[in-house]
């Protein structure tokens, strides 16, 4: 399904007008005047007396009815709206991963120098030198009397361009000594588990991601195409992406220019989204022909 973001300020605004005007939560659908009801109109403005002819309250009534009589939402688009509140509520929920970053000890200028320069050296494609400045960091003194998360998953990061899963493992693990509810060290060890075959704790890795912070879009992608490509769970994949394309549909709406690369993944996700519930259908028809 993908969402009709166009539609959805309308369809709030007609909540809110039946809400205020008949005092019900269903939504009116307004009545389409014709070219006689328009001249049936202007008569009225010329022959009051009409008004006082037997059955016209009746003619009222009904139009009154029509009014308020509420629109039936497809079984889509109550998704799509239940969808969108979920959204919202889960960027809203506590980054518990931010607040346990913050108590960290800060690095020094020196560290954070090495850091970046590691940082920039791994994103050129040298991850040899990237590994020496980290490494400068992390057999400083004052770091290791006071270690920081977010370094160690950064050499984790260079031992996997390195293709030294191990060693990558051991960091991310460390990480998560040093702050458990890190889900960059549980998305990067989901990653490298899935890779490995090791699906169970992959799978557990990623909802522990989810568990430290439920608005960290990347987990539900994360774990929806280990669903979908991998354990062959078709609608726990399913409604991973589509959590997923709702948390980009609200970082999207939020600012005023998207990136491209958000817009470009949530076109992508759409066509995830389509092409697994096609899946579905098809293995039902399947199931239901023996």
């Amino acid at each position: 399904m993908i969402l009709n973001n166009t539609k959805l300020p309308l369809l709030a605004l007609m909540v809110v007008l039946s809400t205020t005007l008949s005092g019900c939560s269903s939504l009116p659908t307004f009545p389409i005047f014709s070219g006689d009801e328009a001249e049936q109109t202007q008569s009225n403005d010329t022959s009051s007396d009409d008004a006082m002819q037997p059955g016209n309250n009746e003619i009222a009534a009904e139009d009154a009815e029509v009014l308020l009589t509420p629109v039936q939402l497809t079984p889509e688009q109550l998704e799509e709206q239940a969808l969108i509140v979920k959204a919202r509520a889960l960027m809203g929920t506590m980054n518990v991963f931010k607040l346990d970053k913050e108590k960290q000890t800060k690095l020094n200028s020196g560290q954070l120098r090495d850091v970046q320069s590691a940082v920039n050296q791994l994103a050129n494609g040298e991850p040899d030198q990237a590994l020496d400045a980290v490494n400068r960091v992390i057999d400083d003194p004052d770091f290791i009397a006071s270690p920081n998360t977010t370094v160690w998953v950064l050499r984790g990061d260079i031992y996997r361009a390195k293709e030294q899963n191990v060693k990558a493992i051991v960091d991310y693990k460390t990480a998560l000594k040093l702050v458990s509810s890190n889900y960059q060290a549980h998305n990067r060890l989901g990653l490298i588990y899935r890779d490995a075959g090791e699906f169970d704790l992959a799978q557990a890795h990623y909802t522990q991601a989810i568990d430290a912070w439920p608005g960290n879009a990347d987990s539900y992608r994360n774990r929806g195409i280990l669903y979908d490509l991998y354990v062959g769970d078709k609608a726990a994949a399913l409604a991973d992406y589509k959590i997923y394309k709702a948390l980009l549909d609200f970082q999207i709406q939020s600012v005023e220019a998207a990136p491209k690369s958000l817009l470009r993944e949530q076109k992508l996700t759409s066509q995830w989204i389509l092409d697994i519930e096609r899946q579905i259908k098809t293995l039902k028809r399947e199931q239901a022909n023996g």
